[in-house]
C-alpha cells in the first residue's frame, strides 16, 4: 500500500520539475530572440543563445536539439503570445471612425516588435536555405489563424462583419509589412508614418460603404 503523503510528496516534486522547466525553456526562447534581434541569424549560435540564456548546453539541447526549431520555436512562441494578448490592453472606442484609427494603429504597432525584426532574419535566411524554408513555411501558415482573429479583435465584431472585410485583409497586412521593412535601416518614429493615415481612409472605404 502507498502512503498518500509520499504520492502526495511525490506529485509536489513533479509540479516543481515542471515549473523548472517551463521557466528554463522561456528563458532560452527569449535568449534567442534576443540573439537574432542584436547578432542576425547568421551569427544566432546555440552556443551564443545558451551564454545569454544562462543555462547548460544539455539543458538548450533537451529543450531544442537543433538552432532552427529553436529559432522557429522562439519566434512563432513570442509572436503568438504577445498578439493574443494585446487586444486586451487596449481600451477601444465605441466609434467606428474611432475604432478604425485605434485598430490600425494597433495593428501597425505589431510591426514594429522584436519578433518582427526575428521573423525577417528568418524569412531572409530560408531564401537559401532549403531545410529552413520547409520547416518555416507551415510555422508561419500556423499562426496566420492568430494574426487573423488578432485583426478582427482589433476591429470589433461590428466592422469584421463587412462583406469586405477579407479583401481588406491582405491589402493591410502586405502593406504594413513593407512598409515595415523599410525601419529596419531607416529608424525613425513610426507613429509617424504617412501610410498610417492612408490606412485608416481605406478601412473606412472598405468597411462602412454606407
Amino acid at each position: 500500500m502507498t502512503d498518500g503523503s509520499v504520492s502526495l510528496g511525490g506529485t509536489q516534486q513533479l509540479g516543481v520539475q515542471q515549473l523548472k522547466s517551463t521557466k528554463s525553456r522561456n528563458q532560452i526562447l527569449d535568449a534567442a530572440i534576443d540573439v537574432l534581434v542584436s547578432k542576425g541569424y547568421a551569427q544566432a549560435s546555440t552556443l551564443a543563445i545558451q551564454e545569454a540564456a544562462g543555462v547548460s548546453r544539455g539543458r538548450l539541447l533537451h529543450h531544442f536539439p537543433s538552432r532552427d526549431d529553436l529559432l522557429m520555436a522562439a519566434v512563432h512562441h513570442l509572436a503568438r503570445v504577445r498578439i493574443e494578448e494585446l487586444p486586451q490592453r487596449v481600451e477601444w472606442p465605441d466609434d467606428p471612425i474611432e475604432r478604425i484609427s485605434v485598430g490600425i494603429d494597433t495593428g501597425w504597432s505589431t510591426f514594429h516588435q522584436p519578433y518582427f525584426v526575428a521573423s525577417i532574419e528568418l524569412w531572409t535566411a530560408a531564401r537559401t536555405n532549403e531545410r529552413l524554408r520547409s520547416a518555416l513555411l507551415p510555422a508561419e501558415r500556423e499562426l496566420g489563424p492568430t494574426v487573423r482573429t488578432a485583426v478582427d479583435s482589433f476591429l470589433g465584431p461590428v466592422l469584421t462583419a463587412a462583406p469586405r472585410t477579407d479583401e481588406l485583409y491582405p491589402i493591410l497586412l502586405s502593406s504594413m509589412r513593407g512598409a515595415a521593412m523599410t525601419y529596419l535601416l531607416d529608424r525613425r518614429d513610426p507613429r509617424d508614418d504617412p501610410h498610417l493615415p492612408l490606412w485608416k481612409a481605406l478601412t473606412a472605404e472598405y468597411l462602412l460603404e454606407d
